[in-house]
């Protein structure tokens, strides 16, 4: 890769655009000219007083016309090689608005984004995962020498990792393994992969849960988020739809005690899977698996193909209680075989006693690694590389794949080599910064290694 020395931040609120600036400056500190692009007003004031070059999308979409949609769409599918039916699946705020409006603003982030890039000529663009402000400069930025890099956190704790590679798996990782599987470990990458495993398993620690359900006490931020959105963004902010946020998170708490006297105890005297129920609106659905979009119609396709002896538990992740309909949960508690399990069982618990997970793209499956159960996955994920994870792409392989995994068996040699990977491609410092972890954007030292990480992968 070419010599990185321009950057650009993608931002959609202030929020982020204050914990992106901790990293412009660190890296304006070692010479890096960082520009900013993002569609709040708000985070535009916030960057603009801290004397940050900045870009407001929607101050170039009026100037944007569009004659006859159909054939832009077209135009650009074709010109990206992309689906554009896809890009809208995978931004939950647009998919919620007119289908119409929806792709008109699609083609403006086309137009915004090569306009931008052929003056601006950024070697290295930084965001998110989902959503056109992100998805969109994925397509476009390779045309102008461009690359779109996300960070993200890594199961070990207090790590990182940089992607690439917008379905899931990391770029790094699979260079890494694809050189070195047939090494043997050193007594020091052994060490260190036992430092990781054995507490992570005897605390039963998980991956970062740091979030709650909304209670109603949630309803002052949601006052501020209106004050705010009238003031500073007029509502045009595409991801400001209050509509929508308030009805999510209103309901929520509404939904969640009814949803938990659906739930039961697992039993682990019987045998059974374990499939975890992702966030409703995750990007590891929209984004890399799409065609599980629907988890409950998946569930019901799961439970036909089971074994007679195995029951399927479902469990929601922790994080997302409240979110499905109940309706929905309702749907899959008709089914003979499977049970919804209560979402304060410890996912380890549930593991150690199972036969085994089915998951779309979870960090259950990398946790299932943990405890040397089989695991079988069916959308794209960082961790699939490995021999030991059964990948399901034909659904008429699914009942005989789950038997075959029940009879595979991981020798903790091959688990600690999958581990050791994971290891190796890690940065160390905390990019996650909320809850517990929000005081570590002003800590210096972190943001070093933060910065220090990203450009190693630069």
């Amino acid at each position: 890769m070419k010599k990185v020395q321009k950057i650009i931040f993608i931002s959609n609120s202030v929020t982020f655009a204050k914990r992106q600036l901790v990293l412009t400056e660190e890296f304006e500190s070692r010479g890096y000219t960082v520009q900013n692009v993002t569609y709040s007003r708000k985070a535009q004031k916030f960057l603009n007083q801290r004397g940050k070059t900045v870009e407001n999308i929607l101050d170039k979409f009026e100037t944007y016309k569009i004659n006859n949609l159909q054939k832009e769409l077209e135009k650009y599918e074709e010109k990206y090689k992309t689906n554009m039916n896809l890009i809208l699946t995978a931004d939950k705020n647009y998919s919620a608005k007119n289908r119409k409006h929806a792709f008109q603003d699609l083609i403006k982030h086309f137009k915004f984004w090569e306009e931008y890039l052929k003056k601006h000529k950024p070697d290295v663009i930084l965001g998110g995962q989902e959503r056109f402000v992100n998805l969109v400069p994925r397509y476009v930025a390779p045309k102008f020498g461009a690359v779109q890099m996300i960070y993200k956190v890594n199961p070990i704790p207090n790590t990182f990792v940089t992607v690439k590679d917008p379905t899931g798996r990391w770029d790094e990782l699979t260079k890494y393994w694809k050189k070195n599987k047939n090494k043997k470990l050193t007594p020091k990458q052994i060490k260190r992969v036992k430092e990781y495993l054995n507490p992570t398993k005897k605390e039963k620690k998980l991956t970062y849960t740091i979030f709650k359900v909304p209670g109603f006490k949630e309803l002052a931020l949601f006052m501020r988020s209106i004050y705010s959105n009238a003031r500073y963004e007029h509502f045009k902010n595409p991801y400001a739809n209050l509509w929508h946020i308030g009805k999510e998170q209103g309901m929520r708490p509404l939904r969640k005690p009814i949803a938990k006297r659906m739930t039961e105890s697992p039993k682990f005297d019987e045998p059974y899977f374990y499939f975890p129920l992702h966030r409703s609106g995750d990007a590891q659905i929209l984004l890399r698996a799409p065609q599980y979009y629907n988890q409950f119609q998946l569930i019901e396709t799961i439970s036909k193909h089971l074994p007679i002896k195995y029951k399927l538990y479902v469990k929601q992740h922790p994080n997302g209680e409240g979110e499905f309909k109940i309706s929905e949960l309702r749907q899959i508690k008709k089914l003979k075989n499977v049970r919804l399990i209560d979402t304060k069982i410890n996912t380890h618990d549930i593991l150690k006693h199972s036969a085994g997970v089915i998951t779309i793209n979870s960090n259950s499956g990398w946790e299932a690694l943990l405890h040397k159960k089989p695991a079988i996955v069916l959308g794209n994920v960082y961790y699939d590389i490995f021999n030991h994870f059964e990948k399901v792409r034909d659904f008429y392989d699914l009942s005989k794949t789950i038997k075959s995994a029940t009879q595979k068996k991981l020798t903790t040699e091959q688990q600690y080599k999958y581990i050791n990977a994971v290891i190796e491609v890690a940065h160390p410092g905390q990019m996650l910064f909320v809850g517990k972890y929000e005081k570590l954007m002003n800590n210096k030292q972190n943001i070093k290694l933060l910065v220090d990480g990203l450009e190693k992968d630069f």
